[in-house]
């Protein structure tokens, strides 16, 4: 069906009606029914059908071509020309060069922004020839849907916005972003991804050149935000500046993230560690949405009612998905976990190394000499034993065939100028290619091999064929956190080899703790290479070994070097010395450094010498809501690490769409110092539920009534926040009342809520009653927490099971906590009749390395 004129208004709005009755009969429904599942009103599906009423709005056409699964795109097409103007919004061309970077919305296809492919099996055939490519299945509206629209709907109205949707792959987060867009094409809106060289560089390079009226497309945000060498943290910089600039107003940013890289991002650094993230934290601030991992009872609905008219891909996927996840089956994911289940060995251990490399820390394109090498000690001698001369390139190609179309468990990814059919896997060449592993069987290694350790081939090849030195500091990273620490050195090393100062900083953090002594010289190497996270480390370092001078040298040069930390540290020596004026100088430099702990001091200071009271409350004010934000955030932190449950700051704080504004309230008006618009802001937070408010509210409560505070505490936990009841269960167990903490913990596991499992096996402890006590911790073990894991030691080695408290403390080791190991180490060495067990760390197996690193 084609028009005759495209550019007359009436042929466009006749084409477009036609379009629309001819979707309404092949799908057999009434305009009652089209109603209900667009979501719009009788009214206004009756006038879009109306031959004699104007043209439909632009909304009302994008929710009638998604619900009878026509092109939205054409669809939006024709009712821009049949309301007879170019744009809505502006009558510049999109276009003209003054218009910016990026093109027209129209202009994108969904799968060009990284929207997954979906299967779409054509019926009464099998195999790959059935399948037809980058075809849409229906799109289901869930609750996070409404909150996007608010925000598009925003900026249509000129005000620039940003919102990141969280959760993990396949879950319908790029899905989700360009089907809120799309009221944005009629008024001429336009897109922009940066990818090109690299998507930091892209972002960096050309945000200023935005105009208004576009969307910043940022999929996969981690690689925006999370770039090295400081990259992720201007670019997090300039969006926040992007935001609030009236000249390049509206703009709208919209991202999405997995649910580690958001927690990492949000999270505040343990005291007297470099902060990360400072720029992105306060980006990310109120502006995350949480996505489900599936279906729930009302959008599993709507999907039924959108495939009995007619959408195969929805039929097949609620025939066949497990638990409501429509949007991973849709994705290829049971079927490349099927894959990767049933595959010969040598195949299948190829995808555990990717499995293990990418969890962490490798890029996403993995080496496949890293690959070749690292599979050794996956396999068993006697799987060796039967494997054919060709056995590696077979597992290659065995490994990289797809599923459902283009989805495969490693994806060969061709060197620029290849063939498109050049996908051999030939022993010789294996090497110099890269593969990309599945997103589903990333998620699923993260979940599967959590508590794994890889073997000694892993470590191997990391040290002999990675060579970002990032990726390589990420593993060495992780062999620290399991306690292999010849690897952990030898990585290290590695490291420094590369010279890159960010990667060196970030690992002399990791062994200051307890190895200072190999921690100063990464320091001092990052250091002279001007990197100033590392000039402020060494200063600590030099003031922990009680040399002032040195410190405070170290210290004056990474202020120089634009550090806020170091200049508060400055302020805090001069200080103790009586420089008080001298003080006040380097305190306001720090705040203006972004340094948040000298906001309090620099208010006490002017408060103590009767300076500008205004300026000193002004200061205080803010030092005491961020102290509120710190502290609910780190009790939070503590939660998530005693119950096990990864209750992430994402999920908890902004999940809600009722929870947006309030807790953007909460951190706008604690930045500016508003104390009563600080205080409403977290009251709102709370009554809407939401553990960030609650926690927040408690502290507030708590400096002022602390039997109010308990009051609203214990309410809230009654009202179905498990967070707050734990916290009100423990606050009891702290003053001596164990039998309510006790009622309170059993309480919330009869509810079937897992949380208070460790706790509670705690109090059981202290209580004497040892043997529930270590079934309470077993059960929280197999709920995935590390932190039982590190208890359960503990009370094995006071019950004088020492074998037992070695094997736990092993297995914790294994899931990345060596905290029982080190415990354990420690307290061995101390008695005269053990001999320190892991003098010099573990190897990959789990027994102890025999000789010094």
């Amino acid at each position: 069906m084609a028009m005759d004129d495209e550019s007359s208004p009436e042929a466009a709005l006749a084409e477009l009606r036609a379009r629309l009755e001819c979707g309404l009969a092949e799908r057999g429904m009434t305009k009652t029914a089209l109603a209900r599942r667009s979501g719009l009103g009788r009214t206004a599906v009756s006038e879009a059908f109306n031959t004699s009423a104007p043209a439909p709005s632009a909304r009302t056409v994008g929710a009638l071509a998604r619900a009878l699964h026509l092109d939205v795109q054409v669809l939006l097409k024709l009712r821009t020309t049949a309301a007879g103007v170019q744009h809505e919004f502006s009558g510049e061309s999109a276009t003209s060069p003054s218009a910016g970077i990026g093109r027209p919305i129209v202009d994108f296809d969904p799968h060009d922004l990284e929207v997954h492919p979906a299967i779409d099996v054509v019926p009464g055939m099998t195999g790959l020839e059935g399948v037809q490519a980058r075809r849409l299945p229906g799109y289901v509206r869930r609750h996070h849907d409404r909150e996007l629209d608010d925000l598009v709907t925003a900026a249509a109205d000129g005000q620039s916005g940003m919102v990141v949707l969280v959760g993990p792959s396949s879950t319908g987060k790029t899905r989700a972003c360009w089907e809120a867009i799309q009221p944005l094409v009629p008024r001429g809106w336009r897109l922009w991804h940066p990818f090109d060289p690299t998507r930091a560089e892209a972002a960096l390079n050309d945000l200023q050149r935005l105009a208004p009226r576009t969307v910043v497309w940022l999929n996969e945000a981690q690689h925006y935000l999370g770039a090295g060498q400081g990259v992720g943290e201007r670019i997090a910089a300039a969006l926040r500046s992007l935001l609030v600039n009236r000249q390049a107003s509206p703009i709208l940013i919209l991202g999405t993230l997995w649910n580690n890289y958001a927690t990492d991002y949000t999270a505040l650094p343990a005291p007297g560690r470099p902060d990360a993230h400072p720029q992105t934290r306060e980006l990310l601030a109120g502006r995350l949405i949480s996505l489900p991992d599936s279906f729930d009872a009302v959008a599993i609905r709507e999907a039924r009612l959108m495939a009995s008219a007619g959408d195969p891909q929805l039929t097949q996927a609620l025939k066949q998905a497990q638990d409501g996840r429509l949007t991973q089956y849709l994705a290829g994911a049971p079927a490349l976990s099927e894959r990767y289940k049933m595959t010969a060995p040598a195949a299948r251990s190829l995808i555990q190394a990717a499995m293990d490399g990418r969890r962490f820390g490798i890029g996403s394109h993995v080496a496949g000499n890293f690959l070749v090498h690292a599979i050794g000690d996956y396999l068993a001698d006697s799987e060796y034993a039967i494997f054919g001369p060709n056995w590696l390139e077979e597992a290659f190609r065995e490994s990289s065939r797809p599923v459902h179309g283009n989805l495969a468990p490693l994806t060969l990814v061709r060197p620029r100028g290849s063939s498109p059919l050049h996908q051999s896997h030939r022993v010789n060449e294996i090497g110099a290619y890269k593969y990309r592993l599945a997103d589903s069987l990333e998620q699923l290694g993260r979940f599967e091999r959590g508590q794994f350790c890889p073997p000694t081939s892993f470590w191997e090849a990391a040290h002999e064929h990675l060579t970002d030195s990032m990726e390589l500091a990420n593993i060495a990273e992780a062999a620290h956190d399991r306690y292999r620490l010849y690897w952990a050195h030898r990585l290290t090393r590695r490291v420094a080899e590369q010279g890159d100062a960010s990667a060196l900083a970030e690992l002399a953090d990791i062994w200051m703790e307890e190895h200072p002594e190999l921690a100063e010289p990464l320091y001092r190497r990052s250091a002279e290479m001007g990197n100033a996270f590392a000039m402020n480390g060494l200063g600590y370092f030099r003031e922990s070994v009680g040399d002032r001078e040195g410190a405070e040298e170290w210290y004056r040069r990474a202020f120089e070097a634009g550090n806020g930390e170091s200049a508060c540290r400055l302020a805090e020596m001069c200080e103790m010395s009586g420089e008080v004026e001298a003080a006040e100088r380097l305190y306001r430099k720090a705040v203006y450094l972004g340094d948040t702990e000298a906001l309090g001091c620099l208010g006490r200071i002017i408060s103590n010498r009767g300076g500008d009271a205004a300026e000193a409350v002004s200061l205080l004010t803010r030092s005491i809501c961020l102290m509120v934000r710190q502290a609910a955030r780190a009790t939070i932190g503590r939660l998530d690490r005693v119950t096990g449950a990864q209750y992430s700051s994402v999920g908890s704080w902004r999940s809600k769409k009722e929870m947006t504004q309030p807790v953007s309230r909460i951190e706008e008006k604690g930045d500016v110092g508003d104390y009563e618009g600080f205080s409403e802001a977290v009251a709102d937070a709370s009554r809407s539920g939401d553990t960030y408010g609650i926690m927040c509210r408690y502290l507030l409560f708590g400096s002022e009534n602390r039997d109010q505070a308990e009051e609203m505490l214990e309410r809230a936990g009654r009202d179905g926040n498990a967070y707050a009841l734990i916290e009100f269960a423990n606050n009891r167990e702290n003053n001596g009342r164990l039998g309510e903490a006790e009622a309170l913990y059993r309480t919330l596991l009869d509810s079937g809520n897992n949380a208070p499992l460790a706790p509670l096996a705690g109090l059981m402890k202290k209580s004497g009653n040892i043997k529930e006590a270590e079934s309470l911790y077993w059960r929280a073990i197999e709920a995935g927490s590390t932190y039982a894991m590190c208890r359960l030691s503990e009370l094995k080695e006071d019950m004088g099971d020492h074998a037992g408290a070695e094997e736990i403390a092993l297995q914790a080791a294994n899931a990345g906590d060596g905290a029982a190991v080190r415990a354990l180490s420690k307290a061995r060495a101390r008695r005269e009749e053990f001999d320190d067990p892991w003098p010099y760390g573990l190897d990959p197996d789990g027994t102890p390395t025999a000789e010094p690193w």
